[in-house]
């Protein structure tokens, strides 16, 4: 695995993204809230740039580092017992990932790929202990942000028990458009499987929403993924639940 790292180069700054009513269920968008002490403080960890398609860590992987998506894309990915990949969650700018493997120091259970040219912020376990002193709101908000991960994957399940396929797609987008706020029309670089995968949708079902959701003008389909052309219209729907 190779990791290009970055020496004596500054963080770029933190983007800045007002809390929404539905923080509790974005990871993106409740990742911006709550990573603000992290994306500030540019005295600890070590920044690290990723190619697209470069391997973070691998799945079985064992050390004691958690990261921070300063700029860019992460996908985590599981690998199935008959060989084939399950998209698991995407990390953009602001999400902190990686820590519960760091902390239990147990091997990963997901794959960490960069998606796109990706910045982050590599820390080890060992560090938080000594700002437990020093900068207690940093470890407020990285308790804060284990607690709403857990309830994103409690919200998951349920919706795959019991959400329509659309609905499911709305709150995938929604939350992607929350975490893109600054783009005009973010991009999903996502294939239909990997859509399937996160929305616990067949590719069938997937293309048949995704025509739906086409035909309102609300996303197009691009070969590098799904664009979402009006992404106004998911983050009203999502934060209207």
């Amino acid at each position: 695995m190779s990791v290009r790292r970055i020496s004596g180069e500054q963080a770029p700054p933190p983007a800045m993204v007002a809390p929404s009513p539905a923080s509790a269920f974005a990871s993106w968008d409740a990742a911006r809230t709550l990573s603000a002490p992290w994306m500030s403080d540019t005295s600890l960890g070590t920044l690290q740039r990723l190619a697209p398609d470069e391997v973070l860590f691998a799945q079985g992987d064992q050390h004691d580092r958690f990261y921070l998506v300063r700029s860019g894309c992460i996908h985590t990915t599981v690998l199935r017992s008959d060989g084939s990949q399950l998209l698991l969650e995407i990390f953009g700018p602001g999400a902190i990932f990686g820590e519960a493997s760091a902390f239990i120091d147990r091997p990963r259970y997901v794959t960490a790929t960069a998606v796109a040219e990706t910045v982050v912020t590599r820390y080890r376990a060992g560090e938080i202990q000594a700002l437990l002193a020093r900068s207690p709101e940093l470890v407020l908000g990285l308790l804060r942000l284990l607690g709403i991960k857990h309830r994103i994957l409690i919200d998951k399940l349920s919706s795959f028990a019991s959400s329509s396929p659309e609905a499911r797609l709305v709150d995938l987008f929604g939350r992607a458009a929350l975490g893109q706020r600054q783009e005009p029309t973010p991009l999903l670089r996502l294939t239909h499987a990997q859509i399937g995968s996160m929305t616990g949708l067949s590719r069938v079902t997937v293309t048949r929403t995704l025509k739906t959701l086409a035909a309102r003008g609300w996303i197009a389909t691009r070969s590098r993924g799904v664009e979402i052309t009006n992404p106004g219209a998911f983050i009203a729907l999502l934060e209207a639940r």
